[in-house]
């Protein structure tokens, strides 16, 4: 957690061990012990940070009680309002940058990218199911579209602060799946 906390506020760059061993209250040589170099402390705060996602999109949209909800809690998980979530988008946008220069870092992301567009794939398949959503469309597709839209959407209002209006232009998309007006607007509030 240590680790995660000073690269949202530092930058994955500017992050050292003694930073994260500071941020901890414990020493460099604890950290060392448990991580060898900061490539293991990249690995292991990423490998955190998605299995915290993960845990929270199952919580939260996967099992959600109904698919209404489900399809809600997607675009509300996806460009959150909690201040805390936000702020790790500076998390994801690090971890990318390393991932462009860390192949096998690279391939751990893909992995997660595809569990993520499957959370997608399943809240879309179990909306058109009951009739939330257009009926015709290509659910692969569109879940990779929505995850990939996701991505941007959060990038850049995690640079310009503008996250009401990302989450705008997130329940615009919805709107052209033909969702209708009251999830639309239920997608727009705060949770």
């Amino acid at each position: 957690m240590a680790a995660r906390t000073v690269i949202v506020r530092q930058g994955l760059e500017a992050t050292t061990l003694r930073d994260i061993a500071r941020e901890g209250g414990f020493t460099t040589g604890v950290v060392s012990h448990y991580f060898p170099d900061k490539t293991a402390v990249i690995v292991g705060t990423f490998t955190f940070a998605a299995d915290e996602w993960n845990a929270l999109v199952v919580r939260e949209v996967i099992e959600a009680p109904t698919a209404e909800e489900a399809l809600v809690k997607l675009v509300r998980v996806s460009i959150p309002s909690d201040p805390v979530y936000r702020s790790e988008w500076r998390l994801w946008s690090e971890m990318w940058t390393y991932a462009a220069r860390d192949g096998e870092f690279a391939e751990r992301l893909v992995d997660s990218d595809v569990a993520w567009e499957r959370f997608v794939r399943d809240v879309l398949e179990r909306a058109s199911g009951a009739g939330l959503i257009s009926t015709d469309l290509d659910i692969d597709t569109e879940a990779a579209v929505f995850a990939r839209l996701v991505d941007g959407l959060g990038l850049r209002s995690s640079l310009s602060g503008r996250w009401e209006a990302a989450r705008r232009q997130l329940v615009h998309h919805m709107e052209t799946l033909r969702v209708s007006d009251d999830l639309l607007a239920q997608m727009l509030e705060d949770a």
